[in-house]
């Protein structure tokens, strides 16, 4: 088995340092090439992932997953966890006829480990993937470097390779068919019909963001989150008043780089509701 060095990414909390290196059991390598429409399973402890690849469109476009599939009292993260934690990364260096590689998120949970508050899922869970082919409707083979962290009381890192031939002759099954398209269809929806940002301020005098949302009237269950440009990084949003179908979330600023300022920013914004979410991109004033 190889061995590899794991960056771990540190910013304030003490989940940081609770993030295990583990050479042979959090790491895991998958061998081989998969010609199937899903790779075989990679198991390590806390659960097991695989990727499973549709055939490509004739426009060039595959749509794919990442499957997680997380043992009961497991978690993951999301794209910005928080004050610490590794986001799910995906990456398609030496891969063959794939021009790009888009890895997609649905909308997390805040988790509470009893050390920090962060975002992710504590429950398996499907990232989509959008693969775009340099010769459209042609044969891929998709070399997948894929990192994550998986937590229980401790967090341990998993590291695997993922070699699969994307044919387009090859037929999903009706089953990766189905578990593709509902990754998919679970994809925060963009900002538009009543739902999305109006405004946004940066109090400077206590180093907050004030984000006012549109929402439909009867929303339950609302939540905000954050990602900010590189070095910006955010606290959990408290929901200060609103009325109807609007809702003002002031947000702490955690950190930032020295003497920049957010405002002319773009901020990457997911608001969540018990039955839908949203995210769009909106422009600090």
């Amino acid at each position: 088995m190889k061995q590899f060095i794991i960056p771990i990414l540190r910013r304030h909390g003490s989940a940081a340092i609770r993030f295990v290196l583990a050479n042979i059991a959090g790491l895991a390598l998958a061998g081989g090439i998969a010609h199937a429409a899903s790779t075989e399973w990679v198991e390590t402890e806390g659960g097991r992932i695989r990727i499973t690849a549709l055939p490509p469109s004739s426009e060039g476009i595959i749509r794919a997953i990442l499957d997680v599939d997380l043992l009961p009292g497991w978690k993951t993260y999301w794209r910005d966890p928080g004050d610490a934690g590794v986001p799910p990364s995906v990456r398609s260096e030496g891969s063959t006829n794939i021009a790009d590689l888009r890895l997609d998120f649905p909308a997390p949970e805040r988790i509470d480990d009893g050390y920090s508050v962060w975002a992710g899922y504590n429950y398996p869970v499907v990232f989509p993937l959008t693969i775009t082919q340099e010769r459209a409707g042609t044969q891929s083979v998709l070399e997948a470097q894929v990192f994550l962290g998986l937590c229980e009381t401790i967090c341990i890192p998993l590291q695997s390779e993922f070699s699969l031939t994307i044919d387009p002759e090859h037929e999903a099954n009706s089953f990766e068919k189905r578990l593709v398209e509902k990754a998919f269809s679970r994809i925060p929806e963009p900002a538009g019909n009543g739902f999305g940002v109006a405004d946004m301020a940066v109090a400077e005098q206590d180093n907050t963001l004030s984000v006012s949302v549109v929402h439909p009237e009867t929303a339950t269950g609302l939540d905000l989150f954050l990602t900010g440009p590189a070095g910006w990084y955010f606290d959990i949003p408290v929901r200060t008043g609103g009325d109807g179908g609007m809702s003002v979330f002031r947000v702490p600023i955690l950190d930032a780089p020295a003497g920049k300022s957010l405002s002319g920013k773009p901020l990457q914004v997911l608001v969540k509701t018990a039955s839908r979410s949203m995210e769009t991109t909106f422009d600090v004033p």
